[in-house]
């Protein structure tokens, strides 16, 4: 592992690793379900609701930030198009970018929002076991005879195993394009010929060890998943949860963020 957590598992005995994956996913997609709505209020409680969940983890921050590094060019895009193309915009509101104040405040709204998903997809895949995640799936699906349930979960759960691997072999191929100064070819073209083949050769023969690997094992999709019920406190954790979401998306945290800008304003006012 090149040192990366996106899309990695880490194994651990805190009380979001031994939390059903059950419950987890349910969790996930509230949550996630939910940001898309949340305005300042809610969005700065699950900011710290993350903070204190990724150190209850015990998440390294370091190697973290290094992740989202690379998040930043895609953030910066969705800003820049958001808020070029938010409507009613008056462009010579401000002499730096071409966009008001209004559409700034919209699209770094918009950012905010996909951050925190990113995070939280980060510390869900960190803290959830692939074949957890997969045993899940079908139980969720098993209900529907004629959904292919065991097919659709491994096919999500191999996903998830091979995005980090084909990040670790892109980041191999660099490190041995460098080693040999390949990154000095002044053809882009080239560079990216060096660059590519070699991730396309390791990744396919990754897929084919895996198939191989499969059929070796006797892969059958009719095989019962062994899942008993959930807990009954595994769903103490869920239903705040459910319950943080369902105040954070309300008009509570909007009316408290209006009181307390409204002070500062008065306070600003004030001093002045």
């Amino acid at each position: 592992m090149a040192g990366r957590l996106t899309f990695h598992f880490s194994p651990g005995s805190s009380a979001l690793h031994n939390w059903d994956a059950r419950c987890k996913l349910i969790g996930m997609l509230f949550l996630t379900g939910g940001m898309l709505y949340m305005h300042v209020p809610g969005l700065g409680l699950f900011s710290v609701v993350f903070i204190a969940a990724f150190a209850k983890a015990r998440l390294p921050w370091k190697a973290f930030l290094i992740d989202m590094k690379w998040w930043v060019f895609f953030l910066a895009f969705i800003f820049c198009v958001q808020a070029l193309s938010y409507p009613g915009s008056d462009p010579g509101a401000t002499g730096w970018f071409p966009a008001s104040g209004e559409a700034l405040d919209a699209a770094a709204l918009t950012c905010w929002r996909l951050l925190l998903v990113l995070c939280f997809a980060t510390l869900f895949t960190f803290v959830t076991r692939p074949k957890d995640l997969q045993d899940a799936l079908v139980w969720f699906l098993k209900p529907f005879s004629f959904i292919p349930a065991r097919r659709i979960a491994l096919m999500v759960s191999l996903t998830l195993r091979f995005l980090p691997l084909i990040m670790d072999n892109a980041d191999d191929v660099r490190m041995a394009t460098r080693s040999r100064l390949g990154h000095q070819r002044r053809n882009p073209f080239q560079r990216i010929r060096f660059f590519a083949l070699p991730l396309f050769r390791r990744s396919l023969l990754r897929a084919d060890q895996t198939a191989l690997a499969l059929a070796a094992r006797g892969y059958n999709e009719n095989l019962p998943v062994q899942l008993g019920g959930i807990p009954a406190r595994h769903f103490i954790g869920l239903g705040f949860l459910v319950v943080a979401v369902a105040f954070a998306v309300g008009p509570v945290p909007q009316m408290i963020g209006a009181g307390v800008m409204h002070l500062v304003e008065i306070a600003r006012h004030a001093a002045v």
